[in-house]
């Protein structure tokens, strides 16, 4: 309440209320503000995106905050669309922050030093810093540290010497501690064949015997690798996507499979692989399906559901389900989800129990598997696990219109075959068809 009525001082007072309206994460203009109980208000997308990495506090009085805790701040938003009326949100005017710590002034020379590039030891003090204290990370932002950085990574993560990893893994550390995000990198990503080179470069050698570091410095930066992939592949174009290689596929697979890895980092790699596969691009769907993804997937669900489920483990399941479903729309992952022994079991029993995202998947997953074209013993398999009468669950259930007719379309293609087994109700067919 103090913050927003300063807004409404300094508005009234000519228009110095701008800082105001940019987020204390993202650094931009918020679009859809949002108020956390410590009275600290974040853009949407930017706190969304802080608590799907795995944290689990505001990011600046360090309190607990879940994804629940979170109510749009809808005060806020007409201020900001009344202070910039000629647009849908206001323009970055974001104040340039100088440094009030010497030391961090002192970081931020080094990094940015058009004479010398900055060493590793240098980089994670920075990074240290960026990590813990968000004053130092606005400023950071602000100099334009992550260019820099990004820049040194790119020319530096497509080389096999092994000298050089110190310092591609303090530059990935400090993108991780900065929280570079997709828009952010949309400027740097378009056409930006190094980046998505020094990336693969670095994941493949980070999940083959190569890599020198030990277990632990592992771990910690395939899992930075893997969340700034995630926001490159958020942020590449179309002609940027299909340059994507299949050792990549395979490494980013790898991490899902890793159990040892953070929550964030196998959320950052499920999200990676959906964003490389948009709709029209088959490409990369099939060479997903072919790294294994969708039977991994499936393994990590199964390991993961816990018996009262969180909101981290509902996020893990709605990009599982996700995922199948855009890898279902080809053959190869089609077959993978019914390959897997409890493939059909896993998405027919996760339907109607997470979330309305989780059902509209599960019921593509569902209808893919088992269009005209299914085999008998994958519509036998149907019934017997239960898929059907779940189907006919969801057309009873609170559901979207069209996840209501890609059930019945399934129900009614092979209700002939359904209606005999002594594993679904023939009442309950009837009914509903």
């Amino acid at each position: 309440m103090h913050s927003l009525a300063c807004v409404h001082m300094e508005t009234s007072g000519g228009g110095t209320a701008q800082h105001h309206f940019v987020c204390p994460i993202s650094l931009q203009p918020m679009q859809d503000p949002v108020t956390a109980p410590t009275g600290i208000s974040y853009d949407r997308r930017a706190i969304e995106r802080w608590l799907a990495n795995g944290h689990a506090t505001c990011p600046v009085t360090g309190r607990p905050l879940s994804l629940t805790d979170l109510t749009p701040n809808h005060t806020l938003l007409r201020l900001i669309l009344s202070w910039h009326p000629a647009s849908k949100v206001a323009p970055d005017v974001a104040p340039t922050l100088e440094p009030d710590d010497p030391e961090v002034a002192v970081l931020v020379a080094k990094v940015m030093s058009p004479t010398s590039c900055p060493t590793a030891d240098v980089l994670c003090e920075a990074a240290a810093s960026a990590a813990v204290n968000i004053t130092a990370r606005r400023c950071m932002v602000r100099a334009g540290v992550q260019w820099r950085v990004l820049r040194l990574f790119s020319s530096c993560g497509k080389t096999s010497s092994r000298a050089v990893m110190p310092t591609v893994e303090a530059c990935l550390a400090l993108l991780d501690a900065l929280d570079v995000s997709a828009d952010e990198l949309r400027p740097l990503v378009s056409g930006n064949h190094d980046l998505v080179d020094a990336l693969t470069h670095v994941l493949v050698t980070l999940e083959n015997e190569t890599y020198s570091g030990g277990v632990g410095n592992r771990n910690k930066t395939r899992d930075s690798a893997v969340r700034l992939l995630d926001s490159v592949t958020e942020s590449a174009d179309m002609v940027l996507l299909e340059r994507l290689r299949p050792e990549l596929f395979r490494a980013v697979t790898a991490v899902v499979r890793d159990r040892t890895v953070s929550p964030g980092a196998t959320c950052a790699a499920l999200r990676a692989l959906l964003n490389a596969c948009p709709s029209g691009n088959g490409k990369n769907r099939v060479l997903i399906a072919e790294a294994g993804a969708a039977h991994e997937a499936i393994e990590l669900e199964l390991s993961s559901w816990p018996s009262s489920p969180s909101g981290k483990s509902r996020r893990v399941t709605e990009l599982v389900m996700a995922l199948l479903a855009r890898l279902c729309a080809c053959a190869e992952g089609r077959a993978a989800v019914v390959a897997h022994p409890a493939g059909i079991a896993l998405v027919a029993k996760r339907a109607l129990r997470v979330s309305a995202v989780t059902d509209t998947s599960a019921v593509r997953v569902l209808a893919a598997v088992c269009g005209r074209a299914a085999s008998p013993e994958v519509v036998r398999e149907m019934a017997r696990v239960g898929a059907v009468g779940k189907l006919c669950c969801v057309l009873q259930a609170d559901c979207d219109r069209d996840v209501k007719e890609a059930a019945r379309a399934v129900l009614r293609v092979h209700s002939g075959v359904w209606c005999g087994s002594p594993c679904v109700s023939a009442y309950l067919l009837s009914r509903y068809l």
